[in-house]
């Protein structure tokens, strides 16, 4: 059984997508109050649900549920399109190994979280965008879904053996998983106009701007003075991650293109 705690507490961060430098007195005391409070409660908790309406809020709690080992959900919706995930949890002693073509299963602990598909560090994701872009305007019953399902991932990694480091099968219709409750996907994506559904699966990036060694070492070893640089300097998280190096040695005359007839 779960139950909701009675004393729930509603956190409002004081982190702004405006570029504008945070360097008065008493913006910094309230920023490492704010990230104090959310490292509180991560800490506190033993599943963690981002439920956030843009995906720039979503950057600093993954990286702590990612720091501290903490099964982690994320749930995003769009006008009739959601996203229900599960972010992969490595130890310090796993080593990310690179990623299999072909692959039928990937380990839970090589599994990626929201932002291992970017190429380029969060930014402000509402500028200049209408409401339905914003995921402000959905269509009725999308949260409700997308909703139900997390909380469904959820108990299906509480009933596996490893728990949150539970695999994920690239083929999830063989229901003879190493759970009661069947295998476990990596990502639900779910399709409205369609009334359809996928389950993808995603190896973890070792240059992801979230979860990679680096930026998880930075924010351990100089929590504040990483977090604040961040927050003030655009591309300083590219640079941490080496997503700045990658791109700058990609040589585009490598990169093929395909198209629809392609084989």
């Amino acid at each position: 059984l779960v139950q909701a705690p009675s004393n729930t507490r509603m956190l409002i961060l004081s982190l702004k997508s405006e570029k504008s430098k945070l360097n008065i007195f008493s913006e910094l005391e309230k920023v490492k109050q704010d990230i104090d409070t959310l490292e509180n409660l991560i800490d506190e908790a033993d599943a963690v649900f981002l439920l956030t309406d843009t995906r720039e809020s979503r950057w600093l709690p993954t990286l702590m549920c990612s720091a501290k080992y903490k099964i982690c959900i994320n749930s995003a919706l769009g006008f009739d399109t959601y996203l229900v995930m599960r972010h992969g949890i490595r130890e310090k002693t796993d080593k990310l190994d690179s990623p299999v073509i072909g692959a039928e299963v990937i380990p839970g602990s090589q599994l990626g979280c929201y932002f291992c598909n970017d190429v380029v560090a969060p930014g402000d994701s509402t500028k200049d965008r209408t409401l339905d872009q914003m995921c402000t305007v959905t269509r009725p019953g999308n949260a409700y879904i997308a909703g139900a399902l997390a909380v469904e991932l959820l108990v299906s990694i509480l009933q596996h053996p490893l728990k949150g480091r539970a695999p994920a099968h690239i083929d999830i219709s063989d229901t003879k998983g190493d759970s009661c409750l069947g295998r476990i996907p990596h990502q639900i994506r779910g399709f409205l106009a369609q009334f359809s559904c996928v389950h993808p699966s995603c190896h973890a990036f070792n240059k992801c701007t979230a979860c990679c060694k680096d930026v998880i070492d930075k924010f351990r070893c100089d929590k504040y003075n990483f977090l604040l640089e961040v927050f003030n300097t655009a591309d300083y998280l590219e640079h941490v991650s080496g997503l700045h190096d990658m791109i700058s040695n990609t040589d585009l005359d490598d990169i093929w293109e395909f198209d629809s007839d392609s084989d």
